[in-house]
């Protein structure tokens, strides 16, 4: 129950940033951030990498690591070690992520699944991206890295949702024996409006790649899918009238894990908004337990301005 004294009413969309999932689809964030984060970065299995066409000397492959809102931890890892450069192995990977000396990050290889990976002992929001990140299967394929916006017209989702069922059956004296299962929600769908041209955006939630010249090229059927999370963020306030600034606190909403496309779009004498169009799933963390779509957090303002989502 809501009283109309302690109420808080919901207004715009102020901040949202999405951030590709691991390569197994688990979310890269510690588990103090959220329950079901891996607190690992997680890339591909190998059991070869292919750095033969990367635009970069072997030797000086850009990784980049990010902590929280820190600077930049740019190096460069040295494969020219490697017997073959399209064909590097997990533990030529391995030797020269950890060679490459990022800053409370160590690399190694999981136990059962031989992935690699990266834990950092510092840290609630950890990044991981750069040309070795991406061939190396972190972010699949995208770098661990935040896409953010406040350039969004809208961000609206609709729970999907099995509906309850009635099984009946009638006697012979007409007497009904029914029962009604439950239904349960399956997921949401959204639907995204962007006002600004946003090709890395784009590259997450369609699937398609910016080159180096920064041009965008669409996907074929043989690119596949990004998994993402996304945290976007809205202001409330309080009963009566309120100027804009009087915000009481924000809302962060949680989207575990999604993916999507591209919605319509036209081109007139109209400035051409962005469309896309994005479904949610309920989400299995790595230790196989069940977790929501969806996770609602207040943040009063100065929680908000702690989480500093323009720097992360």
């Amino acid at each position: 129950m809501s009283l109309r004294d302690d109420s808080k009413y919901s207004f715009g969309l102020v901040f949202a940033r999405f951030l590709p999932l691991n390569d197994d689809l688990t979310i890269p964030l510690l588990v103090a951030t959220e329950a079901s984060g891996s607190g690992v970065l997680v890339g591909g299995a190998g059991p070869t990498f292919d750095f033969s066409g990367i635009d970069s000397s072997d030797d000086a492959i850009p990784l980049i690591a990010k902590i929280d809102n820190g600077a930049e931890d740019s190096q460069l890892v040295d494969l020219s070690a490697a017997v073959d450069i399209s064909a590097v192995t997990r533990t030529e990977l391995l030797n020269a992520l950890t060679a490459a000396g990022i800053t409370d990050a160590t690399f190694a290889l999981q136990a059962t699944t031989n992935r690699i990976q990266c834990t950092f002992s510092s840290g609630t929001y950890q990044q991981l991206y750069g040309e070795c990140a991406e061939v190396a299967l972190f972010g699949q394929g995208l770098g661990v890295k935040f896409v953010k916006t406040d350039t969004l017209i809208s961000l609206g989702d609709t729970p999907i949702v099995k509906d309850e069922e009635t099984f009946t059956t009638t006697d012979a004296s007409g007497l009904d024996t029914e029962v009604i299962s439950d239904g349960y929600r399956k997921g949401f769908s959204a639907s995204i409006v962007d006002s600004a041209e946003d090709f890395n955006l784009r590259e997450l939630i369609e699937g398609g790649q910016v080159d180096d010249d920064g041009a965008y090229e669409v996907p074929t059927s043989a690119d596949q899918k990004i998994y993402f999370m996304v945290e976007a963020f809205y202001t409330q306030y309080e009963e009566g009238t309120n100027k804009e600034a009087d915000l009481s606190g924000y809302i962060k909403k949680f989207h575990r894990s999604c993916k999507g496309g591209i919605g319509e779009r036209s081109h007139e004498r109209e400035f051409a908004d962005m469309t896309y169009e994005m479904k949610g799933t309920a989400y299995k963390d790595a230790s196989d337990v069940l977790w929501g779509d969806t996770k609602l957090t207040p943040l009063t303002i100065e929680e908000y301005e702690a989480l500093d989502v323009e720097n992360v």
